[in-house]
């Protein structure tokens, strides 16, 4: 009996092929990279100086990057599931594929990000010159500062967790949707 479950349980274990996620999470990392030039483009010739012109461009900037976040993470999610589908025979896992391809490109993004974002770090600290400043003007930047980046900080937390949470919804429902997928040719293989 021991010996029949150790053989189910390594049939089911098969049925999650790492191959389609990670090249789904790559495909992610390769449209990300692209939609970000696009976006710098964009709003370098877009840029005004006065306020409303930058608070327009702030607000499209975040729309065009949940709505491009959304497209990118479910054709990544889609491309993922629909290559799992060929290994696995369980449609209802292609959720999970575009899950892990989002989790995966997620890691593999940050680790990107972490060594850009240290070395820009390193740079701005190297070349900042330091003015010196009277000690209450000081003190009352420093006041309004805290407060500005507190506010700021709450907004931005919760901006990061719905544009997080959208693009693991749009992989797993990509995933879902290609998994499902049935070729033409399939289905007249199957006749």
């Amino acid at each position: 009996m021991e010996n029949q479950n150790c053989k189910l349980h390594s049939i089911e274990c098969r049925c999650l092929s790492w191959k389609p996620v990670i090249a789904g999470a790559l495909m992610a990392i390769g449209l990300s990279f692209l939609l970000h030039l696009f976006s710098v483009a964009i709003g370098l010739s877009a840029f005004s100086i006065d306020n409303q012109g930058v608070e327009s461009l702030i607000l499209s900037g975040l729309i065009a990057t949940a709505f491009g976040t959304v497209i990118i993470m479910f054709a990544s999610g889609w491309m993922a599931g629909y290559l799992g589908n060929r290994a696995c025979n369980k449609r209802h896992l292609g959720a999970l594929y575009g899950f892990l391809t989002w989790v995966v490109a997620l890691i593999v993004l940050m680790l990107i990000v972490d060594s850009i974002l240290h070395y820009v770090t390193v740079y701005s600290h190297s070349i900042s010159i330091v003015a010196e400043m009277p000690a209450d003007a000081a003190k009352h930047m420093q006041n309004t500062m805290n407060q500005q980046a507190v506010h700021s900080a709450v907004v931005s937390s919760y901006v990061l967790f719905v544009l997080f949470f959208l693009g693991a919804f749009a992989a797993s429902l990509g995933g879902h949707c290609g998994m499902r997928h049935v070729c033409k040719d399939d289905m007249q293989s199957c006749k």
